[in-house]
């Protein structure tokens, strides 16, 4: 700003012109921010080079303006150095600062703030800072070189910030009456944890996390807590179980067991294949049948005697939970089960009163932290001969760290 306001003739106008240009080019900076989009890091990086080679161009111009005093002389000269100097920095800087205000406001885990605040003190300081310095630089280039060393240090904190940014790659989707279903995989830079979401809606149908050795998916537990002995029949509805991998343990580990699900999307069903090795598709087999359709109709058809009923509360989650069901439903899904037979409701919790249980069932309910929500298993056994405390002992070995309410 020295070498344009003195150089040139006529204080006030200069000033104005150079302020103008100055705030008109930050503005067009905050404009052209890269906007959401998955590939939203890399072009936020990009928009760090390019401020950082923006603010290189104007060092060493200005290096050179002061060597050669007569390149300010003419209007193309004066023209050339306020673009230089004054436009491209501030255009550069308007993209990062927009960027940053793009990659806070839209990261899903409320991580960010936005760089208003920060941007508003940056300025402040490098005003006293320019104010301390102006006179002892030996030219103005000097004090562009440590904006470049400014900048620089800038981008690699924020480098660092951005792992703390959760990153979203949707790998599947497909277009359903509820919301879209979609799968996506989601990670923290900063720790290298990654997950992958089966979402209907906004609704999480399930949930995988990498580099978890060991974790079972609490359908899973329950079928091997209650598989009966290698010769014994076994009989298992699945409802709500479309991304679910319990019944490929059925039908690998028991040699007789039967598998029924009941799915309310055929989408699920799809990506659950895809993207979580369900091995499911809507069919009828020997020891494996997958039907689609709304649960309250599907429940009518479907013959008695089953030896465990196992209900998703995550697929009642988009119809309004276990009160999704109606009453009549409730009600056909207990009388589903063969004496000495169990009726599991999970993971989510569910409504307070609901499942109702009937007289002379018993009741045993498992609450976990289940990664990032809290679980709760619900077990109602129906009378019958077999002594029901060996299976839900079973249950609670299987469910590492859960607890009987």
């Amino acid at each position: 700003m020295g070498l344009l306001l003195y150089d040139g003739p006529g204080f006030v106008r200069s000033l104005t012109t150079i302020l103008t240009v100055e705030g008109a080019a930050f503005a067009a900076g905050l404009w052209s921010a890269p906007r959401p989009g998955p590939d939203l890091v890399h072009r936020l990086r990009r928009r760090w080079l390019l401020c950082l080679m923006a603010y290189l161009t104007a060092a060493g111009f200005g290096t050179v303006w002061s060597l050669v005093p007569a390149l300010g002389d003419a209007r193309l000269g004066q023209g050339l150095g306020l673009a230089i100097l004054g436009g491209l920095p501030l255009y550069a800087a308007g993209g990062v600062i927009g960027g940053i205000g793009t990659s806070a406001r839209t990261d899903p885990g409320g991580r960010l703030r936005g760089p208003g605040a920060s941007a508003a003190t940056g300025a402040a300081l490098g005003f006293v800072l320019t104010g301390f310095l102006l006179p002892r630089a030996p030219m103005p280039g000097s004090l562009l070189v440590l904006c470049l060393v400014m900048l620089s240090l800038g981008g690699m904190t924020f480098g660092s910030v951005l792992g703390a940014r959760l990153q979203i790659d949707v790998l599947g989707r497909r277009p359903a009456r509820g919301g879209d279903v979609r799968v996506e995989d989601r990670r923290l830079p900063v720790d290298g944890l990654r997950s992958r979401f089966l979402l209907e809606g906004p609704h999480v149908r399930r949930e995988t996390e990498f580099g978890k050795d060991g974790e079972t998916p609490w359908d899973v537990a329950v079928v091997r807590a209650l598989m009966p002995e290698a010769e014994a029949g076994w009989r298992v509805l699945l409802l709500g179980g479309g991304a679910s991998v319990a019944p490929r343990t059925i039908l690998r580990e028991h040699p007789t067991g039967v598998a029924d699900v009941i799915e309310r999307t055929g989408a699920v069903i799809e990506l659950g294949r895809e993207f979580f090795d369900t091995d499911l598709a809507i069919a009828r087999g020997e020891r494996l049948r997958v039907e689609v359709g709304h649960f309250d109709d599907r429940l009518e058809g479907v013959t008695p005697g089953y030896d465990l009923v196992l209900i998703d509360t995550a697929a009642l989650a988009p119809v309004g939970g276990v009160n999704g069901l109606s009453r009549r439903s409730r009600t056909r899904l207990k009388q589903l089960v063969a004496p000495g037979g169990v009726v599991t409701w999970g993971p989510l919790p569910s409504e307070p009163g609901l499942p109702e249980v009937p007289d002379g069932w018993t009741l045993a309910r498992y609450r976990s932290n289940g990664g990032r929500l809290t679980e709760e298993h619900i077990l109602m056994t129906r009378p019958g001969p077999d002594d029901r405390d060996v299976v839900v002992a079973g249950f609670e070995a299987e469910s590492a760290g859960a607890s009987v309410a």
